[in-house]
């Protein structure tokens, strides 16, 4: 039995199943796809099985609830599998209808709904017309692989996300495997366990031929197989004379959607396994088992029946059918006005034996060579944290914790196995980035041009661990980490499973149970585990990479576990090349250039934590890029290529993950011994200066160049660090380390200190008035020859601001994209703002010589961004974002238009101010620079959308 804590967890809405990620999505980018609908199972109209769910049962929710004395008080009120108890009180997770609340609360307990896990990311659904570009050259990764032959080979990187889909062939190949070729993959929160537990017997004579039976009962089974005459076939009896089939589903959207993570259902059709007595799919045995995956969305859910067989040893089951064609056609069902003939044929499906490396349950409907669907990949190990499969409970005297049992990926009884989805395509557009191999062809902008999508460390492998809820992220470290549960503790297996663990998720909101980011479980939890040493004497630890989060552009927005002061936390720049693609594709607000990239994004969140450290500690590209996707098309026509916009934070840290692995594949070639410190130390060494302070950036852009220039003692780069900010560090994260209880997650309290971790950032301490401090950098130089190195101190200081008051003007058009709704921004040329006497219209000198960051700001009235007379808070709100563009007047008739405009930065939020940022100000407008304001056109609800009136002007001021 393996033990699982859950001490919070954190629900993930999950968004239709087609759909692409967008990590953030700007003030004036309205999602317009927000209502969450609730469904009932009867609504999902499957034609292959019909679910018993009653419609009146009532919506069950996840809610902690905690309280003094015993968890057994609340025992005689409802079975809570997950909690933990101290001498102080319990705390625990349960699953009930939202109306049976008021009795626990009436009995003094203390309850919490359960609230979203931020995945730094937005959804929006696929553009029918647009077609896919490339990731590029991020990060300098494609002149690594060309100059040095590194691509991340030998190196394997966990991502802790939504799932993996790897169902693209530029994805295929980078599934982590085990010795015995068996794929390694986690589910921790039980999503991906098919239940097949419904048996069939066969009556299959000594020379292998299969006959009807001559009783009607001869097994002890939910049916039989019978075969029809003049070589009609062989089938299951699903149908049983008009009473058909009854069985039980996993529902793996539980509890979002079904009151119980089981759904009685009921199969209808007869299903093919053979072409007649001689020919059909072979069991050993003659125990046929039969089950019915039930995972998606529920608006378009997929339903696939799967056979399970023991192809060479009675009673060892071992292949796995799916009856893709059918499930392909309930899925698509409604793309078409044709009566379905459903095939319930598994005869024509490929058969699946994990470790054979065949375990993507793909489909090509239309034989042309390409996939169009998929359903995930055989061999997860499911955690059981329902008690489906073992139902018994053990709390321990000692802990109070429950045991959740880890299942194998396939029970060789034929009663389960476990797959890999990833419905929201988070997960997979994390992955993605990193391993994407390049061997496909995507139109980008639909206009014919070819291009690849290759990722950062294309060679190395991906552990994909789905963990959407809090309360999973420590078992999926620590199971990521090679460490295994044993009764009620857990042991170091002697290796590591994931030489890195990238997280694209974090926790900006956090309820109030006394700790902030920076001290709280997780974030202590990631410290720890970035240490050697920690936990075991032969724990070498785990480099941790994580998203800043995409609060910003406020200081202070790093949340949990981004504030960990060993892992590193990486915020997000813009590459424009998303101009011109799917929803920014002819609005004039995008200009039409994509040349302008490498700028902080205003959604990046910022330092200082709350333990006062400098936080982010690298930056990557954010805004945006494209990553390859599942094949799964969601009708028969669609004729879009597999792929999606991805960005935000959440691809910086992949890409930075990315990055490290080929730092240690270099690293490992020249048998360098190596701790994630030093990983750490060189990617923040090698990084590009941004000009920005070290609470917005950190070090800088992340370089993979230089960072493999470094490890091979070329290019003049070196690794710099200090002793004195970690040990400011551990005199503030000693005591919360040291009383963090260890016992209640299964560990023994580790012996850490972070007085000796190098850091290459520099943090003081906390000081008192008049106190000092100070440290010593050290150089390492990594070459044969002599380094010249010249510190130069600088003062930071404004130079000029400069003010504009104005007015928006909703609904203008533009000259060139003029069509009905469609609107540009208000133009103000830079030269417009006053305040200095070096100001020259149509001139690159509208800025300083000497600046090095321009930082430009709307500010908007707070009166007039709400309409503070609706009586529900945030109803009514007028929204408009910020953009900067290097304008070049093509016809000289004085008058902008969006062809006219190279897109330079943006900003937008919810909120009553923009701003944007450019680095080095001077060398990106060979023109005149022009401040867009872009009054979005409708009013907005928070909650709900448009509420369908049109915006009306406001005042706003610009500062730069």
């Amino acid at each position: 039995m393996m033990k699982l804590v859950f001490l919070l967890v954190l629900l993930v809405l999950i968004p239709p199943l087609i759909t692409e990620s967008f990590s953030y999505f700007d003030g004036d980018m309205i999602n317009h796809n927000i209502e969450n609908t609730n469904y009932h199972f009867n609504e999902s109209q499957s034609e292959i099985i019909q679910f018993n769910e009653s419609s009146n049962e009532q919506q069950v929710k996840r809610y902690l609830i905690f309280g003094k004395g015993s968890i057994s008080e609340i025992g005689n009120f409802i079975q809570t599998p997950y909690s933990i108890s101290s001498s102080n009180g319990f705390f625990s997770i349960i699953t009930i209808p939202e109306s049976t609340v008021s009795i626990f609360q009436s009995k003094g307990f203390h309850m919490i709904e359960d609230f979203q896990l931020d995945f730094h990311s937005k959804y929006i659904s696929k553009n029918n017309v647009s077609k896919i570009s490339t990731i590029g050259n991020i990060a300098n990764s494609e002149r690594v692989h060309e100059l040095y032959n590194v691509t991340g080979n030998g190196v394997t990187i966990a991502i802790i996300d939504t799932g993996v889909d790897f169902s693209n062939p530029d994805m295929q190949h980078a599934l982590a495997r085990d010795n015995d070729n068996f794929p390694i993959m986690l589910d921790p929160d039980g999503q991906g366990l098919i239940l097949t537990n419904a048996t069939f017997a066969a009556n299959i004579d000594q020379y292998g031929t299969i006959k009807n039976f001559t009783k009607s009962s001869f097994h002890n089974t939910t049916s039989d197989i019978y075969v029809k005459a003049r070589d009609g076939g062989v089938f299951l009896n699903v149908e049983q004379s008009g009473d058909g089939t009854s069985l039980l589903v996993y529902n793996s959207m539980f509890p979002m959607f079904g009151s119980s993570p089981l759904l009685n259902g009921t199969l209808n059709d007869d299903m093919k396994i053979g072409k007649d007595k001689h020919d059909f799919i072979k069991s050993k045995s003659g125990i046929y088992h039969l089950g019915v995956m039930y995972q998606g969305s529920p608006s378009q859910p997929q339903v696939v029946p799967v056979l399970v067989v023991d192809s060479k040893k009675s009673g060892y089951y071992d292949t796995i059918i799916p009856d893709m064609s059918t499930s392909w056609q309930d899925f698509t069902k409604n793309s078409t006005d044709k009566k379905i003939d459903f095939d319930f044929d598994f005869t024509d499906d490929t058969h699946h034996v994990i470790g054979d490396g065949n375990e993507f349950l793909i489909y090509d409907y239309n034989d042309d060579g390409e996939f169009d669907y998929s359903v995930g990949t055989l061999g997860a190990q499911i955690l059981d944290i329902y008690g489906v499969i073992e139902n018994k409970s053990d709390v321990d005297e000692t802990f109070g914790a429950i045991n959740g049992t880890l299942l194998p990926p396939i029970n060789r009884n034929g009663e389960f196995f476990g797959v890999m989805t990833d419905i929201s395509g988070h997960g997979t557009g994390s992955a993605g980035t990193i391993i994407s191999k390049g061997v496909g062809e995507y139109d980008i902008y639909n206009d014919t041009k070819k291009f690849n999508i290759r990722g950062i460390a294309p060679d190395a492998k991906i552990i994909p661990v789905k963990a959407l809820w809090f309360g999973d992220i420590l078992y999926a470290w620590l199971w990521s980490s090679g460490f295994d549960n044993h009764d009620v503790e857990w042991k170091f297996s002697g290796n590591t499973r994931a030489d890195i663990i990238s997280n694209s998720w974090g926790v900006s909101t956090f309820p109030n149970f006394e700790y902030a980011p920076g001290y709280d479980l997780l974030s202590l939890v990631m410290t720890t585990l970035s240490l050697p040493n920690s936990f075991s004497e032969d724990y070498p630890g785990v480099l941790m990479v994580s998203s800043a989060g995409n609060s910003g552009h406020g200081y202070g927005t790093i949340g949990l576990p981004n504030a960990s002061p060993t892992g590193i936390s990486v915020g997000a720049t813009t590459n424009n090349i998303f101009v011109g693609y799917g929803p920014f594709k002819d609005e004039p607000r995008f200009g039409n250039s994509t040349k302008h990239s490498d700028h902080v994004v205003d959604f990046s969140s910022r330092g200082p934590t709350l333990i006062g450290d400098p936080k982010p500690d690298l930056m990557s590209i954010g805004a945006y890029s494209f990553t390859p996707a599942s094949v799964t098309k969601p009708s028969q026509d669609y004729d879009q290529d597999p792929f999606g916009m991805f960005g935000g934070t959440s691809m910086s840290a992949p890409i930075v993950s990315g990055t490290a692995a080929l730092v240690i594949q270099g690293l490992n070639e020249k048998s360098d011994t190596y701790v994630p410190s030093d990983i750490k130390n060189i990617l923040m060494s090698t990084a590009n200066d941004m000009q920005n302070d070290v609470f917005t950036q950190g070090t800088g852009m992340v370089n993979s160049l230089d960072a493999i220039r470094l490890v091979n003692g070329e290019g003049g780069v070196f690794k710099v660090y200090n002793m004195e900010s970690s040990k400011n560090l551990n005199q503030i994260l000693e005591l919360p380390l040291k009383n963090l209880n260890y016992t209640s997650i299964g560990m023994e309290s580790p012996n850490i200190s972070l007085e000796n971790i190098p850091q290459t950032s520099w943090f003081g301490g906390r000081l008192n008035p008049g106190d000092t401090t100070y440290t010593s950098f050290k150089i390492e130089n990594p070459t044969n020859s002599t380094l010249t190195v010249n510190v130069v101190p600088e003062n930071l200081k404004l130079i000029e601001k400069f003010i504009y008051d104005g007015t928006t003007e909703p609904h203008l058009q533009d000259s060139y994209h003029n069509k009905s709704k469609t609107y540009r921004p208000n133009y103000i040329p830079l030269a417009n703002l006053t305040g200095s006497e070096i100001i020259h219209v149509n001139s690159s000198k509208t800025m300083p010589d000497d600046s090095s960051l321009l930082v430009l700001n709307a500010n908007f009235s707070f009166d007039h961004f709400m309409n503070q007379t609706n009586p529900i808070y945030a109803d009514d709100l007028k929204i408009s974002s910020l953009y900067l563009y290097d304008w070049k007047d093509k016809d000289d008739d004085s008058e902008i238009s969006s062809d006219e405009l190279s897109l330079v930065n943006r900003g937008g939020s919810w909120g009553t101010v923009q701003e944007l940022r450019v680095s080095k100000p001077t060398e990106h407008f060979e023109n005149q620079p022009i401040v867009g304001v872009y009054p979005v056109p409708e009013r907005y609800s928070f909650w709900g959308g448009s509420i369908k009136e049109n915006s009306t002007a406001f005042d706003y001021t610009l500062s730069f």
